[in-house]
Parts: C-alpha cells; sequence; structure tokens
C-alpha cells in the first residue's frame, strides 16, 4: 500500500460517520424521468392553452381594437413558445407533446360576454403557464430545456405585465413572478 492509498483509506474512515445514508425510497432513474417527463409535458401543455384561449378571445369580439392588437401579439408569442416547446420537448424527452387542447376544455373561455372577463382569464392562465414552467426547471436537468424555458419565463412575465396594466392590477407586485398553479 502507498502513502497516498492509505491517505485516502484514513480520509474515508474519518469521514464515514458524516456520510449521508440512502434515504429510504428513493427514486430510481427511471421514476426521476418521468417525473421530468411529467412536468414538462405540463409546461408544453400551459402554452398550448394559454395560445388557444389568446386567440380565442382576440377573435371573440368582446375586447377593444387596441386591445386586440395587444392580444394577438400575445397569441403570436405564445404560439412560437408552444411550437418551439413541443418540438423541444419531442427532441429531447424522445416523447409526442401533449396535444394542445380544445376550446371547450378551457374552463371559462365559452362564457366570455365582456372585456374585463377575457383580460382576468387571460392573466390568469398566463399565470399558470409560468407556473408550470417553473416546475418543469425544477425537475429537468436537460441544458436545453432549461435554456428554453427560462426564455419563455421571461416572455410571459413580459405579457403578464401588458395583460395586468390592461386590468388595472399593479404590473409588477413582486420580483420575482411565481404564476399561480
Amino acid at each position: 500500500m502507498t502513502r497516498r492509498d492509505a491517505i485516502r483509506r484514513a480520509a474515508a474512515a474519518a469521514l464515514a460517520p458524516l456520510a449521508i445514508p440512502a434515504r429510504a425510497g428513493a427514486l430510481t432513474l427511471d421514476e426521476v424521468r418521468k417525473l421530468e417527463r411529467a412536468a414538462v409535458a405540463r409546461a408544453v401543455a400551459a402554452e398550448q392553452t394559454a395560445a388557444v384561449a389568446f386567440e380565442a378571445i382576440a377573435n371573440s369580439g368582446v375586447l377593444d381594437d387596441r386591445t386586440t392588437a395587444t392580444m394577438r401579439v400575445l397569441l403570436d408569442h405564445a404560439s412560437q413558445h408552444a411550437d418551439l416547446m413541443a418540438a423541444t420537448f419531442k427532441e429531447e424527452l424522445g416523447d409526442d407533446p401533449p396535444l394542445p387542447p380544445k376550446r371547450t376544455a378551457i374552463p371559462g373561455l365559452a362564457g366570455l360576454r365582456a372585456q374585463p372577463d377575457a383580460l382576468r382569464l387571460a392573466v390568469d392562465l398566463e399565470q399558470r403557464a409560468i407556473a408550470a414552467h417553473i416546475a418543469a426547471v425544477r425537475r429537468t436537468h436537460n441544458a436545453q430545456l432549461l435554456k428554453l424555458i427560462g426564455g419563455v419565463v421571461g416572455s410571459d412575465g413580459q405579457g403578464l405585465v401588458l395583460l395586468r396594466q390592461l386590468v388595472h392590477r399593479p404590473p409588477v407586485p413582486l420580483a420575482f413572478e411565481r404564476g399561480v398553479a
């Protein structure tokens, strides 16, 4: 045994009582990957839901011209996000992304009769998308997904500021946007 081996063994023996024991019921790699896929799929679905709803809201006839123009910009952004997230989900995780929801499957969308209601729904959907994206960031270690989701969160945060201004709420109430689950 060399002197280095002796030092390594002595250090290992001294640190052994400090080692963190394996957690009972620790997740397997397959379980971790399954949780990652589910979280990222929810993020994709949240962005798809926002895109579908924003299109319906923009075409509903309940918004004034200026607000319709703003909603169309947000729709364009959400559509680009949803498309890129779905493609990246497929490329990076190897699974088919979720399908976008039908308008009838989005609660509150069918009964919109006034601009304030439509905008409050848009705020809610944007906040839910942000929350889903942050939850996905907590579950993935994939650099491509992290980069994409980080950019989408920033863009969605900007959209949320616009929507909050349209409903006369404080545009930036917190230093960090977390969305709502």
